[in-house]
């Protein structure tokens, strides 16, 4: 038997024609449900400490709403948010490079340059994949322009200085440098 039964006998009533997207809509929720169930059951198991996090957030979101209004931690943290191109950058190059002493123990039979060339190269990759693909959004939204793509060329620029300072630092720390220069 056919999934979708109202699709293939079109009468011509007016009920039955409305039945398919409706039928079509409801599968549709559903499969968003069952898909969105095993999201949350393998982040359950693999980081239990983010459904007690979202837990709380939807609890005091659900305590705060009557008088703060709606979502008002997400509003909270949103209004408090500087989204600055400096302060961006900032966020983006200390978060990617805080993983640099991971790298490199995960990493440990190759020399100390390597590590930092590997480290640097994973990391700029993932940056450039980040910003293209939040290009081709904003892009196809059609607001990539103006303030909005100045601010964005402005935050990618920071970023790749900043990327360049660590780098700098992190192998004048390591004593890379020496015998260059």
């Amino acid at each position: 038997m056919a999934i979708f039964p109202a699709t293939l006998t079109t009468t011509g009533n007016a009920q039955t024609q409305g039945i398919a997207p409706v039928r079509s809509a409801q599968l549709s929720l559903k499969a968003s449900i069952v898909e969105t169930s095993m999201d949350v059951s393998f982040s359950v198991r693999d980081q239990p400490l983010g459904l007690i996090y979202r837990s709380a957030v939807e609890k005091l979101n659900e305590q705060l709403e009557s008088k703060l209004g709606p979502e008002p931690i997400q509003a909270a943290a949103a209004a408090d948010m500087d989204f600055s191109p400096g302060v961006v950058a900032e966020r983006i190059v200390s978060f990617a490079t805080g993983f640099f002493d991971t790298y490199a123990g995960n990493h440990g039979g190759e020399k100390t340059e390597e590590q930092l060339s590997g480290f640097m190269n994973l990391i700029r990759d993932a940056i450039d994949q980040g910003f293209k693909e939040a290009s081709d959004i904003l892009d196809g939204l059609g607001v990539l322009q103006g303030g909005i793509k100045d601010n964005a060329d402005r935050t990618y620029d920071l970023i790749q200085e900043k990327l360049d300072a660590f780098e700098q630092h992190t192998a004048e720390s390591l004593d890379l440098l020496k015998g260059q220069g």
